[in-house]
């Protein structure tokens, strides 16, 4: 068996987790699973497989990148694996890697988003690289969410190709996205609040804009259908979600005028410059703007 650990964060009771299992079963030599909240259930099933190791972390933990740096210490062996329980290792990736792996400090890998029932191949979803497995001290996670680590040593990109990629069963529905949304946007209002930083209105609509038009113009979102515009807004409107709860905090007394015309404006503006045939009409109105 290969001298590698797995690591693996999970909470509840995730749908896809003994598919992520199945799926390094030959590839690793122990699976860490880190107990952030696991249903009971779950837990009796999970001590089944010879390859797993629970290990409770107590206290709350809103999103992963808390404890990413900190769970590294519990793999046994120095070539680490770090997946998300809905996230699965294809066959081929495992053996570009296992022909690598001694080569390298870590690897840039592809991921293919599954999401609400579909691949989701533009607006910034694909390749969605991810730096999954690597040297313990090769790589340093940020604490901050959805931020990649930083590295050291040398780097493998694999190829954007789907045959070689991490399979992410992302959002299934609209539900799970805005639960998931609804809890990141609030832990990220709080550290705003925490750190002493303050969001401006004017800051948020050009966040939140640039959000949707780099993903749905820029890099072909509109290419994915109906879900592409609609991951795009939500996208968006996440960056409203977490103004509107640093607002909260400060119980609505920000002390800053709204100009709601600059949404509006800057949307404007944004749409006509990535519209792929404009009308005299649309030239004068940029102008304008």
């Amino acid at each position: 068996m290969n001298k590698i650990s797995a690591i693996i964060v999970v909470k509840d009771n995730p749908p896809y987790i003994f598919k992520t299992l199945d799926s390094i079963a030959d590839f690793v030599s122990e699976i860490v699973i880190v107990d952030i909240g696991i249903d009971i259930s779950l837990i009796e099933k999970l001590k089944k497989n010879k390859l797993v190791k629970l290990v409770k972390i107590q206290g709350p933990v809103p999103y992963v990148e808390k404890i990413r740096e900190k769970t590294k210490e519990l793999a046994l062996y120095e070539h680490i694996l770090f997946l998300d329980p809905d996230e699965v290792v294809q066959p081929e990736l495992k053996k570009i890697i296992l022909g690598n792996y001694l080569k390298y400090d870590y690897f840039k890998i592809p991921r293919k988003n599954l999401i609400f029932g579909r691949f989701i191949k533009h607006s910034r979803w694909w390749p969605d690289y991810q730096i999954r497995f690597f040297k313990k001290n090769s790589v340093k996670w940020p604490l901050i969410i959805h931020r990649q680590p930083k590295v050291t040593g040398q780097g493998y990109e694999i190829e954007p190709n789907e045959g070689l990629s991490l399979l992410h069963y992302n959002y299934q529905n609209l539900d799970e996205y805005l639960s998931k949304a609804q809890r990141y946007a609030k832990y990220e209002a709080k550290e705003f609040v925490t750190e002493n930083q303050t969001i401006s209105f004017s800051q948020t609509v050009r966040r939140s804009l640039n959000e949707f038009v780099s993903r749905y113009f820029a890099s072909d979102g509109y290419k994915d259908g109906v879900e592409g515009f609609v991951l795009a807004f939500l996208q968006m409107f996440y960056y409203f979600l977490v103004y509107f709860y640093y607002l909260e905090t400060k119980e609505f007394k920000s002390g800053e005028k709204i100009k709601e015309e600059e949404f509006f404006r800057i949307g404007l503006k944004e749409s006509l410059h990535w519209k792929r045939k404009k009308s005299i009409k649309d030239k004068l109105i940029k102008k304008l703007l």
